[in-house]
């Protein structure tokens, strides 16, 4: 591998310009689930960003809730086995609004399961799309405040 050609590139191939360059490659597509990864990608940058000025912009610590953690998730039923809870921190809280938020904007989505919430998130039928997202907005939140690794899954 030549690190010196690669840090002079500037062809980059981001994940939108991956996800409309396959799709493009079927012409049957409607860009509804290219559409659903954009508001992904927003979120995930806004958490990136966020994560980056924690310590600054105060999201450091506890926000004194507690969250799911899910073992088992029934989709069809729509029914999650809780088995035991962690606390919040300031950062889980932001994150989970903001995926939520740019999930639901998307317009391509219908329920909502995320780690941060008791239960499914139901998109009311004028922003109704097609998909379920399952997720968890902020990864190894707990490692905050030590400045080790997290992301979004």
């Amino acid at each position: 591998m030549d690190h010196a050609a690669d840090a002079h590139r500037t062809d980059l191939m981001t994940i939108t310009r991956f996800v409309l360059n396959e799709q493009s490659k079927h012409p049957e597509s409607r860009g509804d689930f290219t559409i659903l990864l954009s508001h992904i990608v927003l979120g995930c940058k806004f958490v990136c960003s966020a994560v980056n000025k924690a310590g600054l912009a105060k999201l450091i610590g506890l926000a004194g809730e507690t969250n799911v953690q899910a073992s088992i998730l029934d989709l069809s039923l729509c029914s999650v086995l809780l088995l035991s809870g962690e606390e919040q921190k300031k950062l889980d809280v932001l994150s989970n609004e903001v995926f939520v938020k740019a999930l639901v904007s998307s317009g391509r989505t219908c329920i909502l399961v995320s780690e941060e919430d008791e239960e499914a998130t139901f998109v009311e039928h004028s922003k109704r799309g097609r998909y379920c997202v399952v997720f968890d907005p902020l990864d190894g939140s707990s490692n905050i405040d030590c400045g080790v690794s997290i992301g979004t899954v």
